[in-house]
């Protein structure tokens, strides 16, 4: 790969720290933490900013596994989204990636530019497991972003991309309490949960014809417990639903209409019903075309071939708490290619493809692509149309659209 003006002083820089990056990266997939139990990970990430001279806050917004690293004093400021968690089955959706792909991007910008101030957040449980799920939720609405000028997100995937597209997606949980008896002797002392439970589930389904194609509905429901023996009638059963759409405002309209039937079926049964929504609701994607241009404009650079997603007709086929940060400040993301084409994610294969040796050219070119584009609006003064496309629009919860 040959690389030109900025890039081959970006290159040469990186390759200080590139040892260090991977190192990192492979000591999170080894963790392979949980959402909202990421310690260990959260831990390496800050011994790694650390080093560097970055300021950290560890734990950040009451959560043990958020922090924020800072250095700098200058007015532009960059911030970096730092996601570390895993799935059941490791590090299925790359995470370990981001997270490299976040320290490594301070560390290099931190070299190369001196009058802007760097900021990594590291976010909790962006797969919405655990008691911080969803956590750049809580965050954005909490103004952690306000002070951020511009903020960069990643993640993998099967191409080399720049801009995204998510569903807005809220997950509740409903939990049916009845009363148990034998379920041959006396069934007529018992009130079955799991057969509201399962009524609700059908009714749900039965929903998505209520919803006109436009809304592009996709709904998920799984049972957490459906009771404990054959011969017990349940006294107990929880069915989680999750509720995903192009349009925010519909996944609000179409929980609270899954809830009213859910009470309706509780109450025709005789059960008690207790609703929970187990992750905040994250935000359809606000993307900044600038941003994402400039991304894509830079990955070409270096030879590659980005799509740019915000010019595809393409549905979004995923969620992520990242949305929501780009209704707080304008946000550019980059997604680097790993695996073979049409790889599924949170797979075996997809974790395969995560582990840092089989990625790191990816990740690499990665960090380039992004310190440069950071380089770019800074010395091309982009910064204003940044702000100025960001702030059209109407105002969302205080947060322009």
């Amino acid at each position: 790969m040959k690389y030109f003006g900025l890039t081959m002083r970006t290159d040469k820089v990186l390759d200080k720290y590139l040892e260090e990056i991977l190192v990192l990266s492979g000591k999170i997939y080894d963790l392979k933490e949980l959402g909202s139990r990421e310690v260990q990970s959260s831990i390496v990430m800050i011994q790694f900013l650390e080093k560097l001279g970055f300021t950290v806050h560890l734990p950040y917004m009451d959560m043990h596994t958020a922090f924020r690293a800072e250095s700098g004093n200058g007015k532009f400021t960059v911030g970096f989204l730092a996601e570390y968690d895993a799935l059941p089955n490791g590090h299925s959706c790359g995470h370990n990636l981001i997270s490299a792909w976040a320290a490594g991007s301070a560390a290099v910008l931190k070299e190369m530019m001196q009058d802007v101030r760097i900021v990594v957040i590291g976010t909790p449980s962006e797969e919405g497991l655990g008691e911080y799920a969803g956590s750049k939720v809580r965050m954005a609405a909490d103004g952690v972003f306000d002070d951020v000028g511009i903020v960069f997100g990643m993640h993998p995937d099967d191409r080399w991309a720049a801009g995204s597209k998510a569903l807005a997606d809220l997950t509740l949980r409903l939990e049916f309490t009845g009363k148990s008896s034998h379920g041959a002797d006396s069934p007529e002392s018992s009130i079955n949960a799991l057969d509201a439970a399962v009524t609700t589930y059908s009714a749900i389904n039965s929903l998505r014809g209520w919803a006109k194609h436009d809304k592009h509905l996709v709904v998920g429901m799984i049972f957490r417990e459906a009771g404990q023996a054959t011969n017990v009638v349940p006294e107990k059963a929880m069915l989680d639903v999750e509720i995903r759409s192009t349009s925010t405002d519909f996944v609000k309209t179409f929980s609270r209409k899954v809830m009213k039937l859910a009470t309706g079926i509780s109450d025709g049964y005789g059960t008690n019903l207790k609703t929970l929504e187990i992750t905040p609701l994250y935000d359809s994607y606000k993307p900044n075309l600038t941003m994402d241009s400039i991304i894509e404009e830079e990955m070409r650079k270096l030879g590659l071939d980005p799509v740019n997603v915000d010019q595809l007709q393409d549905l979004p086929s995923g969620s992520t708490d990242e949305a929501n940060v780009s209704y707080a400040a304008p946000t550019g993301h980059i997604d680097i290619k790993i695996g073979y084409p049409g790889i599924p994610g949170h797979s075996d294969e997809f974790r395969e493809a995560s582990k840092p040796e089989k990625a790191s050219e990816s990740l690499r070119l990665g960090i380039i692509a992004t310190v440069n584009t950071v380089l770019r609006i800074y010395n091309d003064k982009l910064y204003d149309d940044i702000i100025e496309e960001f702030n059209r629009g109407e105002l969302r919860n205080g947060n322009r659209i």
